[in-house]
């Protein structure tokens, strides 16, 4: 009877290691996300001030602001609010996930269908706004080293 309770404690041991791997797994991806977020924000934050000191000093020495210069700014600015509207949808993720735990967690009945379908909706459009906004942050930072190259 002892050897039948081996396989048992085998398997109640994976199972706990894979519950501890899965939610490190989860802390890790919070952690990696939120330091790209604060990278982006950075980087399009100090790229932003650059554009607005070069243009404060071609508008001190009279020079043509050229266009790409403006883009490069515009470029950066919309990568930032779209990194924040990715962080808005990754809070409705997240907050859909958790109340669908909170409902199975006191059984209450529940349309998974429907949830899960919020869930996709919400990551996809999470993911397409990271998209974007790393996208457009490599445009705005390559438009200003061209800038730079271009006039001096």
């Amino acid at each position: 009877m002892e050897i039948n309770k081996e396989p048992e404690k085998i398997a109640e041991k994976a199972n706990e290691y894979i519950k501890e791997l899965y939610k490190r797994s989860r802390e890790d991806h919070g952690t990696s996300q939120k330091r790209f977020d604060y990278l982006i924000v950075t980087v399009c934050g100090a790229g932003i001030y650059i554009v607005l000191e070069l243009m404060k000093f071609l508008y001190e020495q009279k020079l043509t602001i050229t266009t790409s210069l403006k883009l490069s700014g515009l470029f950066l600015a919309t990568s930032l609010i779209f990194n924040f509207t990715s962080q808005f949808f990754t809070f409705n993720v997240f907050n859909s996930v958790l109340k669908m735990e909170q409902i199975e967690a006191l059984d209450l009945p529940i349309d998974i269908k429907t949830v899960a379908v919020k869930i996709k909706k919400y990551d996809l459009l999470a993911r397409l706004f990271i998209l974007l906004s790393i996208l457009l942050m490599i445009l705005g930072i390559i438009g200003i080293i061209a800038f730079l190259f271009i006039t001096f």
